[in-house]
């Protein structure tokens, strides 16, 4: 009786130990921004984030690095927004940002301040945004809508970095998309993640 059992036990045996070879920490690794398809984008510049190559997936952000684990104080001061996209509609976005920066971290039960003694600072980078051109609008996808795309780099009071986040976001006009995009990312700094 026990070479049947033992015979009938030797498949789920083989398939656990197949299980366990593929299951080595490099299988198990995050993917990164850097080996994405979004990293391969000729129009999205990759100038402002110190440690694009340690971006992993997001949360509710796209791309995010929290070197230390979730960030553990409440208040934050926001500077304006800059932009190294290209075109006047990158410009604007930028204009949008701290406003909605404040705006989202203030849901997610931060303190936003308007000047020194915050617990972080946080930069805002646009480098991409786009209107949708005619044919894109008729026949939809990605391009029916505009879109942006965000970085911020957020530092502690001595100045080290404790995140980075990498968003692209749609909406019905670019104002629209920079507060969809801000959105998800301060629901990313609040969960760490």
């Amino acid at each position: 009786m026990s070479s049947n059992v033992a015979r009938k036990l030797l498949p789920l045996f083989a398939a656990a130990l197949v299980l366990v070879a593929f299951s080595t920490p490099a299988a198990l690794a995050q993917k990164t921004f850097l080996s994405s398809d979004d990293a391969k984008e000729r129009d999205e510049p990759q100038k402002f984030l110190p440690d694009y190559d340690k971006l992993v997936k997001g949360k509710d952000a796209d791309w995010v690095y929290f070197p230390d684990g979730a960030l553990k104080g409440k208040s934050f001061l926001v500077k304006e927004f800059v932009n190294n996209g290209k075109g006047r509609e990158a410009k604007e976005a930028a204009s949008y940002g701290k406003e909605y920066m404040e705006q989202w971290l203030q849901k997610q039960g931060f303190d936003v301040v308007d000047k020194g003694g915050a617990d972080y600072t946080v930069e805002g980078n646009i480098f991409n945004a786009w209107e949708p051109s005619g044919a894109a609008r008729v026949w939809g996808g990605w391009g029916a809508n505009p879109g942006v795309g965000i970085e911020l780099l957020i530092k502690n009071k001595s100045g080290a970095i404790v995140a980075e986040l990498r968003q692209k976001s749609k909406g019905s006009t670019i104002h629209d998309a920079v507060e969809n995009g801000l959105e998800d990312c301060a629901k990313s700094i609040a969960k760490g993640k």
